[in-house]
C-alpha cells in the first residue's frame, strides 16, 4: 500500500513541490539571518558561527548577575546591579540578540550563576522575575519607537528612554519588595521599595545610554573622541578639575561641581562619549558620597539613595544637550548638502540661460539680416535682452559671492544697467541715497523698467547729448521707497508724447503699477524729464541677508 502511494504520480508532484517550498523558506531565513549578521554587527561573519555572539551574551550577563551579588555588602557597589541595563542595551541595539536564542542564552547564564551566588530555589526565582521583568517591560517600550530614538538620535529619545526607565523602576520597586525583599539592604536605613526602584533607575540611567549610543563601524574612535587638541581637550579637562575641587572643598553642594563642565562636555562631544562622562559622573557621585571623599554628616543610606538619584537625573541634562546639538549639527549638514546641489543646478541653469540669450540674439540678427526696415526692432529687442542679461548676471553674482548675499543691492543694479550709457571722459550718470537691498523676485522687472527709462533718454532725453546728466537719487521711507530718476540736458522734441503713448509707458503700467503695486508720475520740463518712482518698503531691506550668520 504505501510503495503504491510512492510510486503513484498524482501524489509524487504534491510531495516534491512541498519539498521545495520548505527549502526555499529555509534559504531565505537563512539568508535573511546572515544579512541581519552582518548588518547589524558589522563584520563578514559566517552564520554558523553566530552562536559564539549567543554564547558570549549569555556569558556576560551571567558574570554581571555574579558581580552584583557578591558586591551586595559593598557601601558602593551595592548600589551597582548593571546586569539589566547590560541585558536591555544588547536586545535593543543588536535586534539579532532579541532573538529567542538570546533570551534563551541569558536565561541560561543566570542558571549558571545561580550556584556560584549561592541563593536557593525561591530568591533565585524571585531574581529572574525582577530581572526579567525589568528587561521585558523596557524592551516592550523602547522596541515601539524608531529606530533613530533607540539609539538616541533624536530630541524626544531622552523622553522615551526617561519613560521606559520609569516604567521598569516602578515594576523592580514592586517585584524587589514583594519577592526579593531585604537581601541586599537593611530594610530598617530605607523601603524595601524606595531601594529597589532608585537602584534600578540608577543603573539604567547610568549604563544603558552608553550601549544605545554605542557608535557603528570599527573606526568610530575618530569620530567619537575628541581631537589631541587643548581646545578639544578643554572640557573634559575642566570636568576633572570640578570635581577635584569638589572635593577639596566637601559638603553636599560640592556634589554639583562638575555639572557646568558636564553641560560644556555635552555641548562639545557626541552622544556617546556625553553618556560615558555622565556615566562617571554618577561613580564618582556614590563613591564621593559613600566612601567619604566629601564630607557629608550622618551619611546613611537613604541619603546616598537620594543623592544617587539626584545624579542620574542630572546626566539627563547633558544627554538631552548632546542629542539637540546632534541633531542640529545633523540639520545644519543636510542643509550644507542641499545648498551645494542647488548650487550645482544653479550653475548649470546659468549657463544654459547665457547660452539661450546667445542663441535668442543671434537668431534676431539673422532674422533682420536683408531687412534695413527691421533693424531698429532688432536693436530694440536685442538691447532688451542684454538687460535682462546682466541683471540675471548680477543676480548670481550676488547669490554666489563669499558672503552668501541673496538680495542685490539697488545702486548696484541701476548701476550696471547705466554703465553702458556713461561718457568716457566726463561721468555724466550719477546714482546716489540711501543702499537698499532687493530681493531676487523684484530684480528682473525692475531690470526692464530702469531699463525701458534708460533707453528713452537714450532716444530723446539726457543721455542722447554728450552734454546731458542723469541722477538717480533713491530715498528709503517708513513704508515706502522714493526713487527720483532727473535729467538735465537738451531734449528732443516729442520726448513727453514718446514716454507717454509708446510702448514704455505701457511697461511701466504694467511692472511698477500691477506687478510691484507701485506708482510713478512722469513731469517733462525744458530742462529735461523727471520720474519719481514710489515702490513698497516689503520689496527692499536695509541689509543684505547672510545664511551664514545662523550657524554663528
Amino acid at each position: 500500500m504505501k510503495s503504491s502511494s510512492f510510486n503513484n504520480p498524482q501524489l509524487k508532484e504534491p510531495i516534491d513541490t512541498t519539498c521545495m517550498i520548505q527549502l526555499e523558506r529555509a534559504s531565505k531565513v537563512k539568508a535573511e539571518f546572515q544579512a541581519v549578521l552582518i548588518d547589524r554587527f558589522k563584520l563578514p561573519t559566517n552564520p554558523r558561527r553566530a552562536w559564539l555572539y549567543f554564547v558570549m551574551f549569555g556569558g556576560t550577563y551571567s558574570l554581571l548577575c555574579i558581580f552584583g551579588a557578591r558586591t551586595a555588602n559593598d557601601n558602593v557597589l551595592s548600589l551597582i546591579w548593571p546586569a539589566n541595563a547590560f541585558m536591555l542595551g544588547m536586545l535593543v541595539r543588536f535586534p539579532l540578540l532579541a532573538l529567542p536564542l538570546g533570551w534563551v542564552a541569558c536565561l541560561a547564564g543566570f542558571a549558571i550563576a545561580v550556584p556560584i551566588m549561592g541563593y536557593g530555589l525561591v530568591t533565585s526565582g524571585g531574581l529572574i522575575a525582577y530581572n526579567f521583568g525589568v528587561v521585558i517591560i523596557e524592551y516592550v517600550l523602547l522596541s515601539k519607537v524608531d529606530r533613530a530614538d533607540q539609539r538616541l538620535k533624536r530630541l524626544t529619545s531622552v523622553f522615551y528612554l526617561l519613560f521606559a526607565v520609569g516604567a521598569a523602576s516602578m515594576f523592580a520597586g514592586i517585584v524587589g519588595a514583594v519577592l526579593v525583599g531585604p537581601l541586599f539592604h537593611n530594610p530598617a536605613a530605607v523601603s524595601s521599595f524606595r531601594y529597589w526602584f532608585s537602584v534600578e533607575l540608577l543603573n539604567q540611567l547610568a549604563f544603558l545610554p552608553m550601549i544605545l549610543s554605542y557608535p557603528e563601524g570599527r573606526k568610530w574612535a575618530r569620530q567619537q573622541l575628541p581631537q589631541p587638541t587643548f581646545h578639544d581637550q578643554a572640557p573634559i579637562v575642566v570636568f576633572v578639575l570640578s570635581a577635584v575641587t569638589g572635593i577639596f572643598f566637601g559638603g553636599t553642594g560640592a556634589l554639583a561641581f562638575p555639572v557646568p563642565a558636564l553641560l560644556w562636555c555635552a555641548i562639545s562631544y557626541r552622544v556617546f562619549l556625553t553618556a560615558v562622562l555622565t556615566f562617571v559622573f554618577c561613580i564618582w557621585v556614590i563613591m564621593a558620597a559613600t566612601l567619604g571623599y566629601i564630607d557629608i554628616s550622618h551619611v546613611d543610606q537613604s541619603r546616598v539613595l537620594s543623592i544617587s538619584m539626584g545624579a542620574a537625573f542630572i546626566s539627563l541634562g547633558p544627554l538631552i544637550i548632546s542629542t539637540t546639538t546632534a541633531t542640529r549639527s545633523e540639520l545644519f549638514d543636510q542643509l550644507k548638502n542641499l545648498a551645494a546641489e542647488r548650487e550645482i543646478v544653479a550653475n548649470e541653469l546659468d549657463h544654459r540661460i547665457k547660452n539661450l540669450f546667445a542663441l535668442v540674439n543671434g537668431l534676431i540678427n539673422l532674422s533682420v539680416r536683408g531687412k534695413p526696415e527691421m533693424k531698429p526692432l532688432a536693436d530694440t529687442l536685442t538691447s532688451r535682452l542684454g538687460a535682462l542679461h546682466r541683471a540675471h548676471g548680477l543676480i548670481r553674482a550676488e547669490t554666489t559671492s563669499g558672503s552668501g548675499a541673496a538680495l542685490t543691492s539697488l545702486k548696484d543694479l541701476i548701476g550696471v544697467l547705466l554703465r553702458p550709457y556713461e561718457g568716457i571722459e566726463d561721468k555724466h550718470v550719477v546714482v546716489d541715497g540711501d543702499e537698499v537691498f532687493i530681493k531676487s523676485a523684484s530684480i528682473t522687472p525692475l531690470a526692464l523698467v530702469f531699463h525701458e527709462l534708460a533707453t528713452n533718454s537714450t532716444k530723446y532725453g539726457a543721455l542722447r547729448n554728450p552734454d546731458g546728466a542723469l541722477g538717480v537719487h533713491i530715498s528709503r521711507g517708513i513704508d515706502d521707497l522714493h526713487i527720483k530718476w532727473n535729467e538735465r540736458g537738451p531734449v528732443k522734441t516729442g520726448y513727453a508724447d514718446a514716454a507717454d503713448g509708446g510702448f514704455g509707458s505701457k511697461l511701466l503700467d504694467l511692472i511698477i503699477n500691477e506687478q510691484l503695486q507701485g506708482s510713478y508720475a512722469r513731469v517733462c520740463t525744458e530742462y529735461g524729464m523727471d520720474i519719481e518712482i514710489v515702490l513698497p518698503g516689503k520689496l527692499f531691506s536695509d541689509i543684505p541677508f547672510d545664511p551664514s550668520t545662523l550657524s554663528s
